[in-house]
């Protein structure tokens, strides 16, 4: 695809530790068919060699750009990467990740013919084993309001709050960073984005591969309470800009303690009582508010009625579910 007269993306990839995937994950970048690009690669300290495979590819193509920065974390590694980025749209891959060729073509295509400055695609899920499960092509290429697009970025139905699966207008990010020593940074932004653009066009096609390392953050013996801080500031926002939608701040809200609740189950990690009782609370606070929402499936009603009637029962049927299921 020429390039001439094309607008110029720009793609933040940071990078700590990676050494196994990153050479993939630029490689797919590389090979887009939209090549008016600039990728810009953030090497936030790594120690595992990878800082020197990022060089080495800079060194092979001048749409590379490498900073080494000393290790701060996700959010700061991307803040860096939006800082120098020139381009007049914005994309970010994790690095241990990798995408299909025609992802921002068709991403930029879908954001100019429906006039929107956000574009988001459909993914796959990549596991160790080699198991890909996608998770698009359920509803054909479509365009969603802000209401619509707010509701299916929490239900993680076609898309979610992830950055990397998405194309944005740079300019939606003027005064809008990734919080700094957080979990869970892209929840903490993703709301106001969208509020910003108003309206999402979405791609069906999967075109971002999000790959499972048994090892990653999401993996983590350590418990993610940053995402119920983040929903609760999604919800408080909300509430304050567009009470007509409180129903899917406060749902969301808990859903996120359900969610973090789980995340002790899964890692077999014990879960203080004073933080079950708090989530507790929280979802009893916001039942009026759960069955206003219609857009949430019969199965997570019923895990919001198990959890609050017996969390000892909740416990098995969620162990005997993941178990069976290897979640």
């Amino acid at each position: 695809m020429s390039n001439t007269a094309l607008p110029l993306i720009s793609v933040v990839v940071p990078v700590y530790n990676v050494k196994p995937y990153v050479a993939k994950c630029l490689d797919s970048i590389l090979r887009q068919t939209y090549t008016n690009i600039e990728i810009i690669v953030v090497d936030d300290g790594s120690t595992d060699g990878s800082e020197l495979i990022c060089d080495d590819y800079s060194n092979k193509d001048p749409r590379i750009t490498v900073i080494h920065q000393r290790n701060t974390g996700l959010a700061a590694a991307r803040n860096t990467g939006i800082d120098a980025a020139h381009g007049e749209y914005l994309g970010f891959v994790d690095s241990d990740d990798f995408i299909e060729p025609f992802m921002y073509e068709k991403l930029l295509n879908a954001a100019q013919k429906n006039n929107c400055v956000l574009a988001v695609c459909g993914i796959n899920y990549v596991f160790d084993n080699g198991t890909v499960i996608p998770k698009a092509n359920i509803e054909p290429d479509q365009v969603f309001d802000f209401p619509d697009a707010i509701t299916e970025m929490n239900t993680y139905r076609l898309f979610d709050m992830g950055a990397w699966s998405k194309l944005y207008k740079s300019e939606l990010f003027d005064g809008i960073r990734f919080p700094v020593g957080k979990l869970s940074e892209d929840f903490f932004i993703m709301f106001k984005i969208f509020d910003r653009a108003q309206k999402v066009a979405f791609v069906s096609d999967a075109c971002y591969n999000y790959y499972q390392r048994t090892n990653s953050i999401t993996k983590s013996k350590k418990i993610n309470h940053d995402f119920l801080e983040a929903a609760y500031k999604q919800m408080r926002y909300i509430d304050r800009n567009y009470p007509s939608l409180s129903v899917i701040g406060h749902t969301a809200y808990a859903s996120a303690a359900l969610t973090v609740y789980d995340s002790y189950l899964k890692n077999q990690v014990p879960c203080p009582e004073a933080f079950r009782k708090q989530c507790v609370s929280i979802i009893q606070n916001q039942k009026q508010y759960i069955a206003q929402a219609n857009y949430i499936s019969k199965a997570k009603r019923i895990q919001f009625h198990l959890f609050l009637i017996n969390a000892t029962l909740y416990k098995v049927i969620f162990m005997t579910y993941k178990i069976r299921n290897k979640i």
